[in-house]
């Protein structure tokens, strides 16, 4: 499948998932107690650290199969991969919920059941994004983000519960739920009738081939995620309740990024040329920096009906600066370490991004002891990362042009964001210097921008007639 295709297939699943997330995220933290929301917004942080347990074999494959076609891949080896996957991970699910029941804990016990699903869903999302199947990857990240979206409303004004633990019950049995839908309809489309044979040969193999893949992936999630271990643990449970919400609405983000980041990976692996690569760049500076204006509308909606999140309102503006610089290394400096199975240097990368978080968090936190300082610290690191990528692919990097659009555009979006009070007049002024300095820097990628935009709307026109 080809990568405009591609595209139009994950944004899809990935707009009807913005509309629920953005529901989720805006009506759970207003009518639930800010202690319960905390606790809920636990859970999903240490769901984020599950996938080390699958020590790289998920990334293994993801590496050997990038870019090659489905159909022709043997389907007796995958079948009897992912069987091996999935006994391997039981057995890691049975040991961490031992684990947490000797230590009584009720939150690490329901981490502990979501395990198994959570890390197959993964891998088949993982084979989907190899293989450039993305109608199926798109299909069940639509199933997943609906299913959630159901039983959260049915927990909250049909049950009208208000305990974090049924929250979480009620999304441990949804990724139980989509990783059997998942499972049983590629076995029907794809698999048919295909031998399913265990083999420790898989385990050694793939966690040989992606154990360093996996390691440096799990260091982005921590670089991701760190400030609010810091601000759990440093603030408490309100502040944490405050900058949580901050993160979801951050994480709306991800929506529109992420068809980006699931299409580039396999056309990455069969195309280099830098100047395309350079073009998709640009192209991605206007699309970020048109989805910051994002912020403007929801920081009117706290200050006007979620009131009692109004502190949120300064850190989601912080946090979405620092996206502006971890997106582009989202999704094309990850994807080129991967593609060009440089797992060493981007392995090492993530160490060093890691550790420089955590001292940026240590120091910032000394400075001032707020919610703001870490996502300062943030900011900061998420600048180094781009950085640094832009140092290793030097073939692929910004001209003087870009890096003057990135400085204008960040100094404006935080200066409207931070220091103007009214949304309305901040994105007004926001919308009126992106649009000159488009057109001055990036005209040409623009008109491209447009031009496609038309193509797939009268492309859904002429389905629909």
């Amino acid at each position: 499948m080809n990568i405009k295709k591609g595209l139009v297939y994950v944004f899809f699943a990935t707009a009807i998932g913005f509309v629920i997330n953005l529901i989720t995220n805006f009506i759970l933290p207003k009518f639930l107690s800010v202690e319960t929301y905390s606790d809920i917004k636990l859970y999903q942080l240490y769901i984020t650290y599950i996938g080390i347990l699958h020590f790289g074999f998920s990334d293994g494959m993801y590496l050997r199969l990038g870019g090659k076609n489905f159909d022709k891949i043997n389907k007796n080896e995958l079948a009897s991969e992912f069987k091996t996957f999935k006994i391997f991970q039981l057995c890691i699910n049975i040991v961490a919920i031992v684990i947490s029941i000797i230590l009584k804990n009720k939150i690490l016990l329901l981490v502990s059941l979501s395990i198994f699903p959570v890390n197959a869903i993964n891998y088949l999302k993982n084979l989907y994004q190899a293989t450039g199947l993305y109608d199926l990857y798109s299909k069940f990240t639509t199933t997943n983000n609906l299913m959630l979206f159901v039983i959260n409303i049915i927990l909250l004004f049909i049950v009208k519960a208000d305990n974090a633990n049924i929250y979480i019950m009620g999304n441990v049995l949804v990724y139980f739920i989509n990783w059997i839908l998942m499972e049983q309809i590629i076995k029907i489309k794809k698999f048919q009738k295909q031998k399913e044979k265990a083999n420790i040969k898989y385990l050694i193999a793939d966690i040989k081939d992606g154990f360093l893949l996996m390691l440096g992936n799990f260091g982005t999630v921590l670089f991701t995620s760190i400030d609010r271990i810091f601000v759990k643990y440093l603030l408490g449970t309100i502040k944490f309740a405050y900058y949580s919400f901050a993160v979801s609405v951050e994480g709306l983000l991800n929506v529109f990024i992420t068809p980006i980041v699931v299409t580039l990976y396999n056309y990455l692996c069969t195309n280099n040329i830098p100047e395309k690569i350079l073009k998709i760049k640009r192209i991605l500076l206007i699309c970020v920096s048109m989805i910051l204006l994002l912020t403007f509308p929801v920081k009117w909606l706290i200050n006007n009906y979620i009131i009692k999140y109004k502190e949120s309102s300064n850190i989601i503006f912080i946090l979405f600066a620092a996206q502006f610089f971890s997106i582009i290394v989202r999704c094309i400096y990850n994807n080129l370490y991967k593609s060009e199975k440089k797992q060493n240097r981007y392995f090492k990368i993530m160490i060093g991004i890691t550790i420089f978080a955590i001292i940026s968090d240590v120091l910032f936190y000394r400075i001032s002891k707020t919610n703001e300082a870490f996502a300062f610290a943030t900011l900061l690191t998420s600048i180094v990362w781009f950085i640094i990528g832009e140092v290793d692919f030097d073939q692929y990097r910004y001209k003087i042009n870009d890096y003057i659009f990135i400085g204008i555009i960040c100094i404006t979006y935080l200066i409207t964001g931070l220091i103007v009070d009214n949304a309305i007049i901040g994105c007004c002024i926001y919308v009126g210097v992106l649009g000159i300095t488009v057109l001055i820097f990036l005209k040409k990628e623009f008109r491209y921008l447009v031009e496609e935009g038309k193509n797939i709307l009268r492309k859904l026109k002429e389905k629909l007639i």
